[in-house]
């Protein structure tokens, strides 16, 4: 998708309807763009199309919004009209999409058995499966791009599934969704859109299912590694569950786990602002290759890496484990460069590169937090990638946060790899129109068929074991058209004035008393189900203790809180046993990662798991304790 090397899409639509994806919305042309690009005195520019310029096939067919079928669809003409569409436009992919197949996906079925059977190696993707949303636009530019990258995933997935039962796997291959499941390949070749932004998500999805049994329902889940920091939230024990995503303005609706990233990491580049002659982290990052200068690959300029090095946070013997020692000369040497361009000192350089780095953390917890009205220190902190437990301390400190998780420990460092060993899951959605003052005796109905579609969409996919079923209600007010909040609906009992309530409350807590006292009444316009059985056992904690691990030597490192090298104890942390505690300021180190430990702050081993517990009272901010 990124480099835009999908296949050769083409669209077959209802007739008048073909210029869908150029018309766009009226927010397609600002869609996914920051607010200095949108305002940019240049001319707006559109995306690259997404279909073969001009392949659009345009069939005399409608279904009205009840499903009822207005115009039936001529398929001995569709026949020869879609054979001569994917042969003139050499198409490799079509994408099915007619108004209103979300009431009534008759058409849409027949057309796709038309192009099987004209065209069998053709990928066919169609909307009523894809995304059977309200919303011509957004549900077209989902088929499209589960059409463009559908051929390479079904191509790739199917020869890794036969390379595997090959070498004798009997278990079947499960891949890692982005709504936080995973599926059989047959499920993720049919709906490959879901594999987009799959690798962070699984992330959210260990942690979501670590924090139930360390007693934390509410989590802010940061991955620190090398170009990246991304953030998800896990609320009342769910993780947060997006509607809508944009590519390069194009937007689209499928059900995915809320993650959003900030270009700052182990690598992200530190250079001085040429405007301003401020420090500046990002977003820029050195990568994996030439990487950190410290690296000793031929990166020349100052990393956050190489800052954390100069400080000592970082010890360059240990890094690995000792199996890639680090290159101090050259870590500051670019600092240093730096420094000069700065007229700052090279340790007060490195303090402000890792500062900088853990303010743009900071703002996007706050962002994701305070803009959703909840209060980020009522939130526990997971923090894991290589370079998450190193900072941690600092960007949890700025948003006053006390408590801080590393998961697994050393496993911090993969969490993603833990979380795809997630439930087999499928999220199943229904349009519906359905008022306030409820009915539960509506309510109760529409519930009950989402479940039953619930039920056999994990069939479908093979499963044979009877799933877990969650249900929620997306609201609005009548006279809205944004700001939609999902709220549990019972999967059993339909309670109407309970659901209008929980609706009230939670708007109010979001928006404020007076915002919900403006409106007069809600509706539910999706209700969304998502079905779950376990995929595999989950890893069980260990309690059991060990010798207590004491300090192995004693460090000099420069701490950006303090401004000063403070002598720093320095652990083993593979040698620390269930309850063993140590006090800051101390390194914790393991072979994947390393726990930076301030001054006053302790940090336990709980079950596989570290605690960071910063002092109570004091907001960093900076790196500076208020």
């Amino acid at each position: 998708m990124l480099e835009r090397t999908g296949a050769r899409v083409g669209v077959i639509t209802t007739a008048g309807h073909g210029d869908t994806l150029a018309i766009m919305r009226g927010h397609g042309r600002v869609a996914g763009r920051s607010v200095e690009d949108v305002f940019a005195v240049r001319g707006t520019s559109l995306p690259s199309p997404l279909i073969v310029p001009g392949a659009v096939l345009e069939l005399h067919e409608r279904v009205d919004a009840t499903g009822k079928v207005v115009v039936a669809l001529d398929e001995s003409r569709a026949r020869d009209a879609i054979a001569a569409l994917i042969e003139g436009y050499r198409l490799d992919s079509v994408a099915v999409t007619f108004l209103w197949s979300f009431a009534n996906p008759a058409h849409e079925l027949a057309v796709e058995m038309l192009v099987r059977s004209v065209a069998p190696g053709v990928f066919v993707s169609v909307s009523c499966r894809v995304s059977p949303r309200l919303g011509e636009f957004e549900r077209t530019v989902a088929t499209v791009l589960n059409g463009y990258i559908g051929p390479a995933c079904t191509r790739y997935l199917t020869s890794m599934g036969g390379r595997l039962a090959a070498d004798g796997l009997t278990a079947p291959l499960l891949v890692m969704q982005s709504s936080g499941g995973v599926v059989p390949i047959s499920v993720a070749s049919e709906i490959a859109l879901g594999t987009l932004d799959s690798g962070p998500t699984a992330g959210l999805t260990g942690v979501a299912a670590l924090a139930p049994a360390n007693g934390h329902r509410n989590v802010v889940a940061t991955d620190m590694g090398g170009t990246s920091f991304d953030i998800g939230l896990v609320v009342d024990g769910q993780p947060i569950v997006e509607n809508e995503s944009v590519i390069d303005q194009y937007t689209y609706r499928i059900p995915h786990l809320d993650i959003r990233a900030t270009a700052c990491g182990g690598g992200t580049i530190a250079r001085r602002d040429p405007q301003t002659g401020a420090l500046r982290a990002g977003p820029d990052s050195a990568g994996a290759e030439p990487g950190p200068a410290c690296y000793g690959r031929g990166g020349t300029e100052a990393t956050v890496t190489d800052a954390d090095v100069v400080l000592g946070l970082l010890r360059p013997e240990s890094f690995l484990a000792g199996r890639m020692p680090l290159d101090v000369s050259a870590a500051r040497a670019a600092v240093e460069r730096l420094a000069g361009s700065l007229g700052l000192g090279l340790e007060e350089t490195a303090a402000g590169i890792v500062n900088v780095n853990n303010l743009h953390a900071a703002t996007l917890i706050r962002q994701q937090t305070l803009e959703r009205g909840l209060d980020p220190r009522d939130f526990v902190l997971y923090s894991y990638g290589g370079a998450g437990p190193v900072h941690a301390f600092g960007y949890a400190g700025e948003m006053g946060m006390r408590e801080v998780v590393i998961p697994l420990g050393n496993g911090a460092s993969t969490l993603s790899a833990y979380g795809i060993a997630a439930d087999v899951a499928r999220f199943v959605e229904i349009e519906t129109s359905l008022r306030a003052p409820f009915d539960d005796a509506a309510l109760s109905a529409a519930v009950a068929g989402l479940v039953k579609l619930a039920r056999q969409a994990m069939a479908d996919a093979g499963v044979s074991d009877e799933p877990h079923i969650d249900v929620w209600a997306l609201m609005r007010y009548q006279e809205q058209l944004m700001h939609a909040l999902e709220v549990p609906v019972d999967p059993v009992e339909g309670n109407g004035a309970d659901l209008a309530g929980r609706f009230t409350r939670e708007y109010a807590r979001r928006y404020g008393e007076s915002a919900a006292s403006a409106f007069q009444a809600a509706e539910v316009f999706t209700l969304r189900a998502r079905a779950r059985v376990p995929a595999v056992a989950r890893w069980a904690a260990d309690g059991a203790g060990s010798p207590t691990g004491q300090a192995s030597r004693t460090t000099e490192v420069y701490w950006p809180d303090a401004g000063t090298r403070l002598a720093t104890a320095v652990h083993d942390g593979g040698r620390l046993g269930h309850g063993d505690t140590i006090t800051g300021p101390a390194l914790v180190e393991l072979s994947h990662t390393t726990i930076a430990v301030p001054r006053a702050a302790t940090l336990t081993a709980d079950r596989g798991h570290f605690r960071l517990l910063l002092p109570a009272g004091d907001t960093i901010v900076n790196g500076a304790a208020r």
